[in-house]
């Protein structure tokens, strides 16, 4: 009996090497199954190299070294990937469960883009359409991106981007995407060079696959019904020096086909004399900018109409200014920037509380002609204001504000006959003592206390 035990054993054994054998050839022949559907699934224009490949854990997945694919003028490269749980029937041939990479680049003529580690969940490949039959194109689907030690180059903005960490949820046409990016930089290789960098960048809500075909391929961009919400912290923009500086950038707002209302806030907001119109800072006594903003709006897409409820903008050491009112329709963006000068008012009230900066305007003009601000505003009562005229007239209550701007916020409303550009209404100011007529045309009021 003892003696067919070292048989039975080696029986047992070989048998065992043939089973694994077996295993291994079937676990090979699946393995070029799958890589073959998976090629065929890329479509025809595409190719799929790599140095070596094996399966995964139980087979349910494929990793590779020197991954190699491209497709037009589009190349991918991997120094390793895997990928895991590959369709290779029906609809859901273009899905794949999950997808790794180490040492990732890509390039195509939009720019390229290299990371240490990338890793996407329920990745949906795009597709070209058929125009025959009817069916429109699919783009790029991914439910989870996540990715660290991000690098690259947008060849639209000619620019290059990094960050220490980025994390995506929910890309893809007309989704509601998340994005977190932390230690975003952003610098800009044509004049005037730029450098934009941020602590973290938090978007909700906005159609970042939209966005970007947008910024890379010029398509139109439609902002989606639904909320949206971003936060910028420690955001900072550096030419050959320091241009802006904000503690905090938050907006909040929901959009529809009829209209979109926002909240905005800037919190820590810090101007130097290089950026534009602020270079008669230093001459003021001021270093630079201090402040904070607000913005509460409504955009009315029916009545093309932009409803400011609030914009106030407050400097501790210089003043507080608020405005309210309804403009012909722009965008954010115009309202914060020189496009503001070519809003459409239809009616506007602002109101100014100072906190130092009208004694520091009035010293530097009366500094300038050699005489003391109580002549210097003297002298403009004199040239101004006719004898005889009304007090309560735009141009006296100014004058007056000015000889008393410690004594209460000066008030200005506007109620044009007609919409007139915002940068109309300044050089029409301009000619209040000499046409005293045009305050009636612009609906103009001015009370200081």
């Amino acid at each position: 009996m003892k003696k067919h035990v070292p048989v039975t054993v080696a029986g047992i054994a070989a048998l065992a090497c043939v089973g694994w054998l077996a295993a291994r050839h079937a676990e090979h022949v699946m393995l070029e199954k799958s890589i073959n559907s998976f090629r065929q699934t890329l479509g025809p224009d595409a190719s799929l190299t790599y140095k070596k490949a094996w399966p995964g854990l139980l087979g349910r997945s494929v990793k590779f070294t020197a991954l190699v694919f491209r497709q037009g003028q589009e190349s991918i490269t991997a120094d390793d990937a895997e990928i895991s749980k590959v369709s290779t029937t029906g609809d859901d041939a273009r899905r794949i469960g999950h997808l790794i990479f180490h040492k990732f680049q890509m390039t195509d003529t939009s720019g390229n883009l290299r990371m240490d580690d990338l890793a996407l969940d329920g990745v949906t490949l795009p597709t070209n359409g058929d125009d025959k039959h009817g069916t429109p194109p699919q783009g790029l689907e991914i439910k989870h991106v996540d990715a660290s030690k991000l690098h690259g180059f947008i060849s639209s903005l000619q620019s290059d981007i990094s960050a220490t960490r980025l994390t995506v949820d929910d890309y893809g046409n007309d989704e509601a995407s998340h994005l977190d990016a932390r230690d975003v930089r952003l610098a800009t290789n044509v004049a005037p060079q730029r450098q934009i960098s941020a602590k973290s960048v938090l978007v909700d809500g906005v159609d970042l696959a939209g966005l970007y075909n947008n910024l890379t391929y010029n398509m139109p961009y439609t902002p989606r019904n639904g909320v949206r919400d971003i936060q910028v912290d420690g955001l900072a923009i550096d030419g050959t020096g320091p241009l802006m500086h904000v503690a905090k950038v938050s907006s909040h707002a929901t959009h529809s086909e009829a209209s979109e209302q926002e909240v905005s806030s800037v919190q820590g907001l810090e101007l130097w004399p290089s950026v534009p119109n602020l270079s008669l800072l230093p001459t003021l006594g001021y270093d630079h900018f201090r402040g904070s903003l607000v913005l509460n709006l409504t955009h009315d897409y029916k009545a093309e109409k932009l409803h400011i409820d609030t914009f106030s903008l407050d400097a501790p050491d210089m003043g507080r200014l608020t405005l309210d009112g309804d403009f012909s329709e722009a965008n954010t963006l115009a309202l914060l920037s020189a496009g503001a000068a070519d809003m459409q008012v239809m009616s506007m009230n602002l109101s100014y509380k100072d906190h130092g900066l009208v004694p520091k305007v009035l010293a530097n003009s009366a500094r300038a002609r050699g005489v003391t601000p109580q002549e210097f505003t003297t002298s403009l009562q004199t040239d101004l204001v006719p004898q005889g005229s009304d007090p309560n007239a735009p141009v006296p209550q100014f004058l007056n504000y000015l000889a008393h701007p410690g004594s209460g916020p000066l008030t200005i409303t506007l109620r044009p006959q007609q919409p007139v550009p915002l940068m109309a209404i300044a050089a029409s100011l301009s000619m209040l003592p000499s046409a005293p007529q045009i305050a009636q045309q612009l609906g103009l009021t001015v009370h200081a206390p």
